[in-house]
């Protein structure tokens, strides 16, 4: 563990030597090649939630939850290929960079706060957590002491190299990763005597692929799906890609791997079932099944995996949230005239002050996941609508986005609140809401002077890619 934590931080002492300006630290300068990108992309989308959540998962509901994996992949896989091209013609930054170029100014403020503050900050805190309990094993110190450890090492990493080191480590962690996930699969099918014994003791329900109620799985697959059209990781990754044919293939690639692999951490929890006792916390499953079935010494190699896998996306989280309060709020409201110094100066100065926001929430709140979710429903919410709507209807209006940014966060924070009627989640209700506000609202109201009227799928079409034109 040590070895690595070294590791990483001359890599990212390496980089710190080469960032002179906003661009270089928070994009790369967009010049990344295909391995990381897709390491990137693997690595960030196999966090705590991925890797210990789904073996918990596995272990509570069964095969049934790769099913919730899908969406994941087929939505972030349509994002690369339909509209990959288009961002990286735009040049986007962040997400609510596009609300601004679209829909004026005021347009962007809304999103920028939900995906920095009410997203970003709770899923960096999950990552803490989920540090701090590879830590507490790993050195036998208390969960606080573990946690302020993994925060210490995640904000200094990404402080000095940002998303050069980020990208890097992230493509040779997912490496760690996999073989991480794969080798302790097959580790832990061996202790218990192999498939044939973990599908003879198994309850068919856990082994069936359709076992979760309609309901809630109706209810995951909209969380899950729509929310990866405006994760703004993908969109960044695309952006910063050397060229678009690398930026397609290497986020569809790291999705289809993301996706494969979730058959593995699944396994692990069902496989878990032959070894904990039934009651077992979920979020404990990987590390209690790891101590269970694997050698110290090979013990302590799966732990490092582990952290990888949760280090990494608590980098990209921390950066990508970073970029929202430097560039839309500090660039975009302000200081509109900021030197790319200062930028890379408020850039840091985010990433510092998210990072300890989200160890507050790592500390002091129980409940992170029900945080995480919540915020990655509104997320949806709020922006899969108007994102669409600049790519596709040149007739969505400024008026028509802010109503139904605003109508439908009040919406879905008061079906929230009413206990979620008919067992729908929020987000159900939330979007139909934003759907229906933005084409009535645009239909009743005309354009304002700062917006830019365009559908850019379909104006940008013809033109060529920076990248191109760049080397021309």
């Amino acid at each position: 563990m040590l070895i690595y934590i070294i590791g990483i931080f001359a890599i990212s002492i390496y980089y710190s030597r080469k960032i002179k300006t906003a661009d270089e630290y928070t994009m790369a300068n967009f010049s990344l090649g295909f391995f990381p990108i897709c390491g990137t992309i693997i690595a960030t989308s196999l966090g705590s939630a991925a890797v210990i959540g789904s073996s918990g998962k596995g272990f509570e509901i069964g095969i049934g939850w790769i099913l919730t994996k899908f969406p994941v992949a087929l939505f972030s896989i349509l994002l690369a290929v339909v509209l990959g091209s288009t961002i990286r013609k735009l040049k986007l930054y962040t997400l609510p960079d596009l609300f601004v170029r679209r829909f004026g100014k005021a347009s962007g403020i809304i999103p920028s706060l939900i995906i920095s503050i009410l997203y970003m900050t709770p899923t960096f805190g999950m990552q803490i957590v989920g540090m701090g309990s590879v830590l507490t094993i790993a050195f036998d110190v208390s969960v606080t002491t573990a946690m302020l450890i993994g925060f210490v090492i995640c904000v200094m990493f990404t402080l000095m190299g940002g998303l050069p080191s980020v990208a890097w480590t992230d493509a040779v962690q997912s490496v760690l990763i996999l073989a991480g996930l794969i080798f302790l699969f097959v580790l832990g099918l061996n202790y218990v005597g192999g498939a044939d014994v973990v599908i003879s003791n198994t309850s068919s329900d856990t082994l069936n692929l359709f076992s979760m109620e309609t309901t809630e799985l109706i209810n995951y697959l909209i969380i899950f799906g729509p929310f990866y059209l405006v994760w703004q990781t993908s969109w960044q990754r695309i952006a910063a890609a050397k060229t678009e044919k690398i930026a397609v293939r290497a986020v569809s690639t790291g999705f289809i791997i993301t996706f494969i692999i979730a058959f593995f951490s699944i396994g692990i929890g069902i496989i878990a079932q032959q070894v904990l006792p039934a009651g077992t916390d979920p979020d404990l499953v990987y590390t209690e099944f790891l101590a269970a079935v694997a050698h110290p010494a090979i013990g302590g190699l799966f732990m490092v995996s582990l952290f990888a896998a949760v280090l990494t996306g608590a980098t990209s989280f921390l950066l990508s949230g970073a970029m929202n309060i430097s560039k839309d709020i500090y660039q975009g409201w302000i200081k509109p005239d900021a030197t790319s110094r200062e930028v890379l100066k408020i850039s840091r100065l985010s990433v510092a002050g998210m990072a300890f926001i989200g160890l507050l929430v790592a500390l002091f709140i129980t409940d992170v996941i029900a945080i995480y979710s919540y915020a990655l429903a509104l997320s949806a919410i709020t922006m899969v609508f108007p994102v669409l709507a600049a790519m596709f209807w040149r007739r969505a209006t400024k008026q028509g986005v802010i109503i139904s940014v605003i109508g439908s966060l009040i919406v879905s924070v008061i079906w929230s609140l009413l206990g979620q009627p008919f067992g729908w989640h929020e987000i159900i209700p939330g979007m139909i809401t934003s759907f229906v506000l933005l084409i009535s609202v645009s239909l009743m109201t005309q354009h304002s002077d700062d917006e830019n009227v365009v559908a850019y799928y379909f104006d940008l079409k013809n033109e060529e890619d920076p990248a191109q034109t760049n080397v021309s």
